[in-house]
């Protein structure tokens, strides 16, 4: 058994089983002249015993072009055979020390390994990543995805309340940006929201009569799972502001507070199907807002009990029916 660590640069795994492409350092070369990113043997990833890893059952990896794992090569110093054990976190630098180049630094860029290979859109042909590239001729494939598919976290976000939805701007990719990921360099490779210093400005409803977030979380007690296209879920054990949140990349959220209090905020149209009974049952009051119209169909009988005054207030009340009892 041979111990490797490297850098993925490939997940489209043909086979959909989970398999990445490692180039891993001290056995590939970064020349992808020599080596390219489809030249790399497909490494088998192992996952927690919480996940069954069969018949669908259990979870996926999250590993991604860019990351860096550790493994151990199945088949010893042939090194065709590799298997990933876990992924470490770091502060990634803006260049790397380049096996060819010995002690230089070497400026990251797709057209060298140990990189996160993707171009912008599909155009491999002509690079060594494509099909029969010159330094293999008889290679009959090549990486067959861009960045114009891939998930990507939104720019900004506008989160309106006078009933006109919300919307989300994409940022816009250019060779400027290549190689994608890391999405920056010479900071934590951890969510900004599991160090503790995540933006929660976006979650305050107070504008909707609604209440700020309570977050305050402190390294390392918030466990954070966070996506590429930028949805968060948080569990947090920090003391006095524990909390569970989700939310959806686009502003829609789900908080319960420290108390146990919970907040629901979706930021387009929200659709609740209930295809037996429903019973709401609240202790306190109810308050309801409505800033359009509003509508009530039922199919039955429908009624109204209150053991105090019931209030209606229009300046145009209409009664359709086909007969009006009004009983003291």
């Amino acid at each position: 058994m041979k111990i490797f660590y490297g850098i993925i640069e490939d997940r489209q795994d043909p086979l959909k089983i989970g398999r990445v492409r490692v180039r891993c350092h001290g056995i590939h070369t970064d020349r992808k002249d020599l080596i390219a990113t489809p030249d790399l043997p497909w490494a088998q990833v192992l996952l927690p015993t919480t996940s069954a890893g069969l018949s669908g059952f259990g979870t996926q990896h999250g590993l991604v072009e860019g990351s860096t794992v550790w493994g151990f090569f199945r088949d010893g110093e042939q090194c065709n055979q590799p298997v990933v054990v876990g992924v470490s976190t770091g502060i990634p630098q803006s260049g790397y020390k380049g096996q060819e180049g010995k002690d230089a630094d070497v400026k990251r860029s797709i057209t060298k390994g140990f990189n996160d290979p993707r171009m912008l859109t599909v155009a491999y042909d002509g690079t060594p990543d494509g099909v029969n590239p010159t330094h293999a001729p008889t290679r009959g494939h090549g990486l067959t995805t861009g960045l114009d598919s891939a998930p990507i976290g939104p720019k900004s976000r506008e989160i309106n309340y006078d009933g006109t939805g919300s919307k989300i701007t994409n940022p816009t990719i250019t060779a400027d940006d290549l190689p994608y990921y890391p999405l920056y360099t010479d900071d934590s490779d951890l969510s900004s929201f599991a160090r503790g210093e995540g933006d929660y400005a976006g979650r305050d409803t107070s504008e909707a009569n609604g209440i700020p977030s309570k977050a305050k979380p402190v390294y390392p007690y918030n466990k954070v799972t966070q996506t590429e296209s930028g949805h968060v879920i948080e569990i947090d054990d920090t003391l006095g502001v524990e909390r569970i949140a989700v939310e959806h990349r686009s502003g829609t959220f789900h908080e319960i507070h420290p108390d146990g209090s919970q907040v629901t905020r979706i930021v387009n149209d929200n659709y609740t199907v209930v295809c037996k009974d429903d019973e709401v049952w609240v202790g306190g009051n109810v308050n309801v807002t409505v800033g359009g119209d509003a509508k009530i169909s039922v199919s039955g009988q429908t009624d109204i009990t209150s053991t105090k005054t019931l209030t209606v207030t229009s300046p145009d009340i209409k009664l359709y029916a086909n007969n009006i009892s009004l009983n003291s």
